[in-house]
């Protein structure tokens, strides 16, 4: 989600050219140039925390309910919130192309802690259920890496990217629930695959269905609503209207500067970094 963001904030930034772009090529320099931009947006425009705000949780806090709410037969888990988002830093940041112009983003960030507000009550069926645990010390400290990749393919009318689907996501060190037995901490279980998991399923449903339709407009607003996606087309285009390379010119994306365009674009990168953290 960061790595749509990412695309978004820099097309938004970038000039549009004469001639019209290679779309992946365009999105792969603009994400280029702006990278350090991208970087400073994503450790300012967070708020410390995400979740169920009136559960006492740090401010300032967006409020989008509890986080994760389970029962299973063994056990019920509740986790409210989470902090520490405003410790992000962006590791890396990268947008790749194949011949067909299908795009693949990979972005890394990495939190210096995640403390999470989380409640388990131990069951048994004929017993009823019993507090565990309740605190923000069990999961899940850090510093925490997390990467995804995200791949959209390309067209060459309206909507330009399409399929846009997470499909890879990691969690780096694990997501261990630790609970305290006798004063020595116990792992409870591993939630790092389930949060992968997620990451991937929901965040491809979020992406398809909130994120999408934004950032094409965005592309059609800064580039027109002729685009390629392959360097052939684009020369196959060429031969047809050879008045445009006379007077297309070869320019560099334009300074980052404050305008509505940014603003709006560091609005959808906070939705994307709260997408990744909600479905986490």
């Amino acid at each position: 989600m960061l790595l749509l963001a990412s695309v978004v904030a820099a097309v938004a930034m970038a000039a549009a050219e004469p001639l019209p772009p290679v779309l992946p090529q365009a999105l792969a320099k603009a994400v280029d140039t702006f990278k350090p931009v991208i970087a400073t947006y994503a450790a300012t425009a967070l708020p410390a925390t995400m979740g169920n705000c009136s559960a006492d949780a740090p401010k300032p806090c967006q409020e989008i309910g509890d986080l994760y709410n389970t029962k299973t037969s063994f056990y019920d888990v509740r986790a409210r919130w989470i902090s520490g988002l405003n410790t992000l830093t962006v590791d890396t940041l990268s947008l790749t192309y194949d011949a067909v112009g299908t795009v693949t983003a990979t972005a890394a960030v990495t939190f210096k802690s995640l403390p999470l507000s989380l409640r388990v009550d131990a069951c048994l069926p004929s017993a009823g259920c019993s507090k565990l645990l309740d605190n923000t010390e069990t999961c899940c400290g850090g510093p925490k890496t997390i990467t995804v990749v995200a791949v959209a393919t390309c067209n060459e009318t309206y909507p330009f990217l399409r399929d846009l689907n997470v499909t890879r996501a990691t969690i780096s060190p694990a997501l261990q629930i630790m609970v305290n037995v006798s004063g020595t901490p116990t792992g409870l279980f591993d939630a790092t695959s389930l949060v992968q998991n997620e990451l991937m399923t929901q965040g491809s449903t979020l992406l398809q269905k909130q994120a999408l339709e934004p950032l094409n407009d965005k592309v059609r607003a800064f580039f027109g609503s002729t685009v390629f996606c392959t360097q052939e087309s684009q020369l196959a285009w060429l031969a047809k209207h050879p008045q445009a390379n006379d007077t297309a010119t070869t320019s560099s994306p334009a300074a980052p500067k404050t305008s509505s365009a940014n603003t709006s674009s560091v609005a959808l990168l906070v939705f994307a970094l709260a997408v990744l953290v909600h479905i986490s």
